[in-house]
């Protein structure tokens, strides 16, 4: 069950233009739909993920982004697009009935609201993959690595910190296949030659540093064998 969700909370985390509107009705509107069963923890989950939306200059209402996020939710929990829309509006649904008309002539116009820029941009949003939303907290973690690298208390620390940034910090294979076109296949073999002896070598660190090896030695080992190797390539 999803777990209630506070006005200050909520206040933290919207932008200046709808700080004022934000009120304690408005919040308990939103704790009414998260209790849902059907759709209610996408809905939360939805709700606070994607308030920076609000930040454009497209001028989107509190109640828009609220209508926006239950839809977009619906839809996730595998309701029709004329289902959601009419859970959402059932007023218009009502007003539909009312004229003799039903669900099924709503077809149109629910199509029309899955096709508005607040949804697509909500549901763009809600594709982002996991590693970008995380960006911060890894650069956070890549920052800590180098910290640890540069002054861990033992050297043993220094090296696997070393050891852990070189394999986080090496492109991921998408970004090769973006880089080859750029580049000749001399440089390519180059730099995947660089990458891949960077890694042996704070491999080759590590295992000295636990046979017993000085780090002063064991550095000096490695210089020794890029100068040799650097010389054979020139």
């Amino acid at each position: 069950m999803s777990k209630e969700l506070k006005l200050d909370y909520m206040v933290s985390i919207v932008g200046k233009r709808h700080k004022k509107v934000l009120t304690q009705e408005v919040v308990d509107d939103i704790n009414t739909l998260t209790v849902d069963p059907e759709y209610g923890q996408e809905f939360q989950n939805a709700i606070v993920t994607h308030t920076s939306i609000l930040e454009g200059k497209d001028g989107w209402s509190l109640n828009q982004y609220i209508d926006a996020v239950k839809f977009y939710s619906l839809t996730a929990a595998s309701n029709s697009q004329v289902d959601a829309y009419v859970k959402v509006f059932p007023e218009r649904l009502q007003a539909r009935l009312d004229r003799g008309q039903n669900k099924d002539d709503m077809r149109g116009e629910a199509s029309r609201f899955n096709a508005t820029e607040l949804v697509n941009r909500i549901r763009s949003n809600a594709l982002v993959p996991l590693h970008l939303v995380n960006q911060g907290t890894t650069q956070l973690a890549i920052n800590t690595l180098t910290t640890l690298m540069l002054s861990g208390r033992s050297e043993v620390a220094r090296v696997s910190a070393a050891t852990a940034l070189l394999k986080e910090l090496r492109p991921p294979e998408a970004q090769q296949v973006e880089l080859q076109l750029g580049m000749s296949d001399a440089a390519i073999e180059a730099h995947a030659k660089q990458a891949t002896q960077l890694t042996e070598i704070a491999e080759n660190q590590r295992r000295l540093l636990q046979a017993g090896m000085s780090i002063n030695d064991i550095q000096q080992i490695h210089i020794t064998t890029i100068d040799a190797e650097v010389d054979e390539d020139e």
